[in-house]
């Protein structure tokens, strides 16, 4: 079993399922997870068959490579059996490059995704086991292990969690214990002892792993993960945990995931988040996120199930749950310095098309949200607005909402019955929109509430229990904007309207350029109802000396007439000035200190990867050169004469690095010969003089000999000295020694 390894090959496969495991942060479903299982596993398998029937390594290499290429035809050309086998290839290709371009990670697992990915993953595999295993260089097979860990980490569009790296480290390490017992002791200086009572080690067929090197793996494994969270990051401010929440600076703008009602908007940050211009006469809010669950007081950012791919100008595609509103007004919006972190994008409510530059962008098809993974100081907008007679076209069903809109439609059950009176008193009867209409106008005049940033006291209800945080609004009516908002949101889902969250930011204030500048303190959340007709429509029920005017279609009319008010904002009355065209040069964007800080640890970290890689490329002959050399020590203080032929062989190889050629094959005496006169005029002569005595006596005698490896070195040193750098150079990274041992893992041992 010693040349089969089973237990090398296990580890092998391994390592490339735990490098391929962040590829499901990747994509929704594991729908190509069994198969890759599947294909490693044959991997492991044919590998054994190979090694157990003494063939080539070529030949092992070559019949994986095949039993690869089988399994997945087989698992995926069967539904294209009505055509030709490339026919069938390139359909699998043009639904893989389809997803790929169309879609941002977490993209669907189309059958085109999920043959490539298995196959990408499964010749991952082959290579590992190849260098690992069959090669018996784990070392090497960590560029392969670390190809697959980098592809999942480039398009995860952040830091992946530590968890990934921590488990591919353990397993690769593992795999250099498993293969290399005897090198890691001799590199720590310690050897297995065999009298005694043996260790776990030596009973499992291996030696003692020496303690130095188990220090130094576990070490560099920790110094990785300590390394990376050390390294500088630019400060974020978190709006959404208390909206407008951190110190005052150039920080850019991001976003936690949970919207907490114990929080205030106590501080009031007056640093710059974005200016932009617009041909709407009254801007709505900015949205940067949506939330619509609501867990213990706080509001939970909505995942999008998937997202598409923007393209620049074009219209956004939207899912059936997100119609463009009846008779839509167009406007555009012109953004320029904006510090919003990626991927958080400021825009209104109903994107219609998006230009975000030359930056690769995202959206949520189900909300229409752009996003973006960096900071975007400019972008343009095209969006619309209901007018103000729009009405809905219908009413939703009970049994259509609960299908289609399931999640916007929980109810707090602890504050469940508190909603349930406040939603007698505010809106009793009607239907559903102008009993929303109506909730809203209560929240915002006739209910008594009051706007404060500080929130009342907590109350207890009849059995003494302190009120939850929604409640306890109801009851002291006394709150800010996301407890406006949450009584709308959770008021409207009690009558069966579809409700969620939008969080972002007020239009802000015009200045006299007729621009609108949007600050921290401009942070802000509001409710969006779903209609037939309207589609997820927003409504304004934080008191206006916070939010200005409510939008004209959600304003209650007189005798059944429209306002005749037109919409206002909170922004002086000074007109805007149209957005410029897009043909003119925009303005110089107020790109943050912090912005061009992680602009430069990007290009930083992606320069230390690309270094990495070119590291351990360069790294690969020298050490197969080393490794080759300890292959030929002797195992005590004599040396068998096929030991110091080798180590002869060696240093006429390493004096051919050097640009001395390889002597004649004669007799020992006549090589020195050859090599004295090569050596003319430098130091190094009595170590040739000591080495060829060596080799004299193991070929001529029956004595042990010693070692020639001490005069080697020393030979090799002087003629070092005497050489130019380029050659030096040149014989430190591309020795024969490594070119001749990465040449016979190709050849039958």
């Amino acid at each position: 079993m010693s040349r089969v390894r089973p237990f090398q090959t296990f580890l092998a496969a391994l390592a490339t399922l735990i490098a391929a495991w962040p590829a499901t942060t990747l994509f929704v479903g594991h729908a190509w997870v069994p198969g890759a299982i599947g294909l490693v596993a044959l991997v492991a398998i044919v590998g054994m068959l190979g090694r157990y029937f003494s063939l080539s390594p070529l030949l092992t290499l070559s019949s994986q490579l095949v039993g690869v290429l089988s399994g997945a035809l087989i698992g995926h050309v069967r539904g294209h059996l009505d055509s030709s086998l490339p026919a069938a290839l390139q359909a699998l290709g043009s639904d893989a490059h389809r997803t790929v371009v169309s879609y941002a990670a977490p993209a669907p697992s189309t059958v085109g995704i999920i043959f490539f990915i298995q196959v990408i993953i499964a010749v991952i595999a082959v290579t590992v086991d190849f260098l690992a295993v069959t090669g018996r260089s784990p070392a090497l097979a960590g560029v392969p292990l670390l190809v697959a860990f980098v592809i999942s980490a480039a398009n995860s569009g952040g830091a992946l969690p530590a968890k990934y790296f921590v488990a591919l480290g353990l397993v690769w390490l593992a795999m250099l214990y498993a293969a290399s017992e005897r090198l890691a002791g001799d590199w720590s200086g310690l050897r297995a002892n065999s009298s005694g009572r043996p260790s776990p080690t030596a009973t499992l067929g291996g030696h003692d792993f020496g303690h130095f090197t188990r220090v130094a793996g576990v070490a560099a494994l920790v110094f990785a993960l300590l390394a990376a969270g050390a390294l500088p990051s630019a400060s974020q401010k978190f709006v959404t945990n208390g909206l407008a929440r951190g110190d005052n600076g150039s920080a850019n703008v991001g976003f936690s995931e949970t919207l907490d009602l114990k929080k205030n908007l106590t501080n009031n940050d007056q640093a710059p988040v974005l200016s932009f211009s617009t041909d709407d006469p009254d801007p709505p809010p900015l949205r940067a996120l949506v939330a619509d669950t609501y867990v213990d007081g706080n509001w939970v950012q909505s995942k999008p199930p998937v997202l598409f791919r923007g393209s620049n100008d074009d219209p956004l595609q939207r899912e059936e749950t997100n119609p463009v509103p009846a008779s839509p007004v167009p406007f555009r919006l012109a953004v320029t310095g904006s510090t919003m972190r990626g991927p958080y994008v400021a825009a209104p409510t109903q994107v219609r098309s998006a230009d975000l530059g030359a930056r690769r962008w995202n959206y949520d098809p189900l909300t229409s949200q752009p996003s973006a993974p960096t900071n975007t100081p400019e972008y343009d907008i095209d969006y619309v607005v209901p007018g103000g007679n729009a009405r809905p076209t219908g009413e939703l069903g009970r049994t259509s909402a609960q299908n289609q809109f399931a999640g916007d439609l929980g109810v707090d059950s602890a504050s469940q019955a508190n909603i349930a009176s406040f939603v007698s008193a505010a809106a009793p009867r009607g239907k559903p929109f102008d009993r929303a209409v109506a909730i809203q106008e209560y929240l915002r005049n006739g209910g008594g509430f009051v706007y404060d940033l500080n929130l009342a006291p907590t109350q207890k209800d009849s059995n003494g229990k302190p009120l939850d945080p929604l409640s306890n609004f109801l009851v002291t009516k006394q709150g800010y904007c996301v407890q406006f908002t949450s009584a709308m949101v959770m008021a409207a889902r009690s009558i069966g309207i579809p409700a969620r969250v939008g969080v972002g930011f007020l239009p802000g204030t015009a200045t006299a350029s007729g621009r609108y500048q949007v600050k921290q303190s401009d942070a802000h959340a509001w409710p969006e109802l779903y209609f037939p007709g309207m589609g997820w429509t927003r409504f304004e029920p934080t008191s206006g000396s916070r939010s200005g005017a409510a939008p004209a279609y959600a304003t209650p009319r007189v005798n059944g007439a429209a306002p005749a008010a037109p919409r206002t904002t909170v922004a002086p009355s000074t007109t805007p000035a149209p957005s410029a065209p897009k043909s003119a040069a925009p303005a110089t964007p107020a790109v943050s200190a912090d912005s061009g800080r992680d602009l430069q640890l990007g290009w930083l970290m992606w320069g230390l990867l690309a270094l990495a890689l070119l590291t351990a490329t360069l790294s690969v002959l020298p050490l197969l050169a080393c490794r080759s050399r300890r292959r030929v020590l002797p195992s005590d203080a004599a040396a068998s004469s096929e030991q110091v032929q080798a180590q002869w062989e060696d240093l006429v190889s390493r004096m051919a690095d050097l640009g001395i050629g390889p002597p004649p094959q004669v007799s020992p005496r006549s090589q020195e010969q050859y090599y004295a006169t090569k050596l003319a005029g430098i130091r190094g002569r009595e170590s040739l003089h000591t080495a060829i005595g060596v080799l004299e006596r193991s070929r001529y005698t029956d004595k042990p000999s010693s070692d020639i490896s001490a005069p080697a070195d020393e030979l090799i040193a002087r003629v070092r000295e005497t050489r130019s750098r380029r050659t030096r150079i040149n014989a430190a990274l591309f020795p024969r020694a490594g070119k001749d041992a990465l040449r016979d893992l190709f050849t039958r041992h």
